[in-house]
């Protein structure tokens, strides 16, 4: 709890304000007490959310679904203005210490404490689930840890299933990373499956007193939860098969969360109806796991999950490690050229070769001669690849073809764009590095030029001699891209089962 801030409302709806209890996905939210003193959580949307077409909607939709929630675990939805000027929710205040505070000050939590926790929460989400939410942020700061038990909190990001569309544009997910399911992070379809995955993550957090996908920035959090297994060497061996089903990678292959409660409630096993797919087994030591503490030693301070909170993470964010060395992709545009007109200039001497063979051998034989150079030639030009180069550095990108140069940091780019073409029946991959309006970078050769108007853009092709040699290349410039350009790059479908393929 925090004291008020210089620009916080002095009184939200019929609630006087008192002080700062956080903030989440959607607003800050504020202690507010009623004129009959009963205090309650007032969550104040941010106006750049509550200016979205059509939000005040789907607000007013998830309003109604979220007061229909009911059951033990679950803090009361009791007030709220939809038509505000700046909408707000109000729910029951609890006052708890929240399970990243618990396991922060207290340590991780008994084998017998998570599988009580994980049955009140799993029934939470059944109750969230049956009035047709997906709560859609559940995390450590969300489970009030009171003496009778867990408090799911904070449906201030929860969609509801009839009809709502997505609270956030197309290839941006809201949420917690580290928390988020693998279709949250890629800013896919969110159902009930991803509340059953968080759900996984927070009992191994519960266990561990580590998230299950290590530390480090929200883009590597990300990237983990989307391409790596989580760790669960460290949680008791009792919970990994039920944590490890919630943890599937595949929505479709999690429990419900009725599935969930049944399992840690009894203790057994959790199915799923129609699957074959067995648990994971608990995977080795991964590069991102913390080392073990020393037997006797002191226990390494539980992860900091608030300061993992993240509010519009793109989907494609992922790590961008300066110490990478810089990734040189150089083709043979320039050089195809030469191979191109070497070959159609040898046509002509073997013409005269094959045509006057047998009454002027002499002169035939000259003209094989000179064949044979400009073949050479072109075959020679066809094998090497520095006429041109596409070069990806910590600092940005750059263009050099023909000995012209054109480059740009990843300050001045908005976007950078890599899909594939066919030219003939050559396989070309066009690379397109877009200006963003305060970049004061000019365009100095017309070759790099955009042929269409737009945004200002630089654009390179890539054509390879062979296919074996596009996918190995593309590949490198591919995985380079995603670790500098982040959440500037964008890339086709096609491209990405290339460069699987490679």
């Amino acid at each position: 709890m925090e004291q008020l801030k210089a620009g916080d409302p002095p009184v939200v709806g019929p609630y006087r304000i008192t002080a700062r209890l956080g903030a989440g996905g959607m607003g800050q939210v504020y202690l507010g007490e009623s004129r009959s003193g009963r205090r309650v959580a007032v969550k104040v949307v941010r106006p750049e959310i509550a200016s979205d077409p059509g939000f005040r909607a789907r607000f007013r939709r998830e309003v109604e679904a979220a007061k229909a929630v009911g059951g033990f675990w679950t803090a009361a939805v009791v007030d709220a203005d939809p038509e505000a000027e700046t909408p707000w929710v109000a729910s029951d205040y609890i006052p708890a210490p929240d399970l990243a505070e618990r396991v922060r000050e207290g340590g991780p939590l008994t084998e017998d404490a998570v599988w009580r926790l994980g049955a009140g929460l799993a029934e939470a989400l059944h109750s969230v689930h049956r009035a047709g939410l997906v709560h859609r942020d559940l995390k450590p700061a969300n489970v009030l840890m009171t003496e009778d038990g867990p408090r799911l909190i904070d449906f201030g990001i929860a969609k509801a299933l009839n009809g709502a569309t997505m609270l956030t544009r197309t290839g941006v997910a809201i949420g917690t990373a580290g928390f988020m399911s693998p279709e949250q992070a890629q800013g896919g379809s969110v159902g009930t499956a991803s509340d059953v995955f968080s759900l996984g993550t927070v009992l191994c957090f519960a266990a561990t007193g580590r998230m299950p996908f290590g530390e480090g920035s929200a883009a590597e959090l990300l990237y983990r939860v989307v391409h790596e297994v989580p760790d669960l060497n460290r949680v008791p061996e009792g919970l990994r098969a039920v944590l490890g089903r919630c943890l599937e990678k595949r929505a479709e292959q999690r429990p419900s969360a009725e599935e969930a409660l049944s399992a840690l409630s009894g203790g057994g096993a959790v199915t799923v109806a129609d699957t074959g797919v067995r648990p994971p087994a608990a995977p080795p030591d991964l590069p991102f796991a913390p080392p073990p503490p020393p037997v006797g030693g002191p226990r390494p301070p539980a992860v900091r999950v608030e300061d993992a909170v993240v509010d519009a993470v793109p989907v494609r964010a992922v790590i961008e490690a300066e110490s990478r060395p810089p990734v040189e992709v150089r083709y043979s545009m320039g050089h195809m050229r030469v191979a191109v007109t070497a070959m159609l200039a040898a046509a002509v001497p073997l013409g005269v070769a094959v045509y006057s063979f047998v009454d002027h051998p002499l002169p035939a034989a000259l003209a094989s001669i000179v064949a044979l150079a400009l073949s050479s030639l072109g075959g020679l030009a066809m094998t090497r690849g520095d006429a041109a180069c596409v070069r990806v550095t910590g600092d940005g990108l750059s263009f050099l073809r023909e000995g012209h140069e054109w480059s740009a940091t990843w300050d001045e780019l908005s976007r950078v764009t890599l899909k594939a073409t066919r030219w003939g029946l050559l396989q070309e991959f066009v690379v397109v590095g877009e200006l963003s309006p305060r970049a004061t970078k000019n365009i100095v050769w017309e070759r790099f030029r955009p042929a269409r108007p737009g945004p200002r853009a630089a654009v390179t092709a890539i054509r390879f001699r062979n296919e074996r040699l596009a996918r190995a290349e593309i590949g490198r410039l591919h995985e380079a891209l995603l670790h500098r350009a982040g959440e500037r790059y964008l890339y086709d479908g096609g491209l990405v089962s290339l460069v699987r393929s490679v």
